[in-house]
């Protein structure tokens, strides 16, 4: 697999892509209908079991987009949800008012806005509905968007992300934040015009192979290849590794931590996206360092 850094945005942040779909954008998406075996003959996504102080969870890396036929996911995942009490994910996208939001984070600025025409001028030429739709909007929100309609090109959808199918299927276990849309998007829209306008590149220009590619590594559970598409190319300045992925595993492993120590809840089920469970400074690592006992899962053996 060639390592790269296309696509990374979709399996390291979730912003609630389902509301600003269906709440904003009216495009229809002609879907290809792909054909791909079940998850649960072949996958094999990353998996942990977390042990502290007689304490119980399980760690799954996510992707924010997927199909029907990724579930049900391995019979070992499945098992582990069913027997879990709460469901911890990154943000619940229900929560906050995504229109506020969008007006005080997402908006474009005037200054930028040829910058912004530049990056996307040969893409709308093609895809004039797409563009017209998205112009109000800063550059990190349309990058998302367009991600998420090449996707559905693909035969992928955001209604179909791991995160998404545990949430719908949570029935009455507590659903726990690990963080909040509203923190997403403080954080995203943080990012200096450079980033923002090199996400809108990669979003147009990531080739289908390349998206397939992350795709394929996630279904694999290849934490050496999901690393590369993370970190490839990335120095340690980079805006990505240090504040989409770094500072954010940090602030994650503490939040579980506290949630273990609290003892409320007897088996926790945690769902994050998998860029933030390999690589530098992963949360599986960031547990082991806070005194956690931390087991790589498979379908064989946990």
């Amino acid at each position: 697999m060639q390592a790269t850094r296309k696509s990374r945005f979709n399996f390291a942040i979730n912003v609630g892509y389902r509301q600003l779909l269906q709440s904003y954008y009216t495009i229809a998406f002609a879907m290809l209908g792909l054909v791909s075996l079940p998850a649960a003959a072949l996958d094999s996504p990353i998996f942990y079991k977390v042990e502290y102080q007689q304490q119980q969870a399980y760690l799954l890396g996510s992707i924010h987009i997927g199909q029907p036929n990724f579930y049900p996911l391995a019979q070992h995942i499945e098992s582990a949800f069913k027997q879990s009490d709460a469901l911890v994910v990154e943000a619940d996208i229900s929560q906050g008012d995504t229109g506020a939001m969008l007006q005080q984070y997402g908006a474009l600025s005037p200054d930028i806005a040829p910058d912004v025409e530049a990056t996307r001028r040969v893409y709308c030429q093609t895809h004039q509905a797409m563009c017209q739709a998205l112009a109000p909007y800063a550059p990190w929100l349309q990058s998302t968007q367009i991600s998420v309609s090449r996707y559905a090109e693909l035969g992928y959808s955001a209604e179909q992300g791991v995160d998404a199918y545990f949430t719908a299927n949570k029935q009455d276990k507590d659903l726990i934040e690990l963080e909040s849309i509203q923190f997403q998007f403080e954080l995203i829209s943080s990012f200096s015009t450079a980033t923002q306008l090199q996400m809108l590149d990669e979003a147009i220009n990531a080739s289908d192979a390349e998206m397939l590619d992350l795709i394929h590594a996630w279904r694999q559970g290849d934490a050496k290849a999901l690393a590369s598409i993370m970190e490839s190319q990335a120095g340690d300045s980079d805006e990505f590794l240090a504040k989409l992925l770094w500072q954010r595993n940090h602030s994650m492993t503490h939040k579980i931590m506290e949630l273990l120590q609290a003892k409320t809840h007897k088996n926790l089920f945690i769902v994050v996206g998998a860029g933030h469970i390999v690589g530098q400074q992963a949360i599986p690592d960031l547990l082991r360092q806070q005194g956690a006992t931390v087991t790589r899962c498979t379908v064989l053996q946990c």
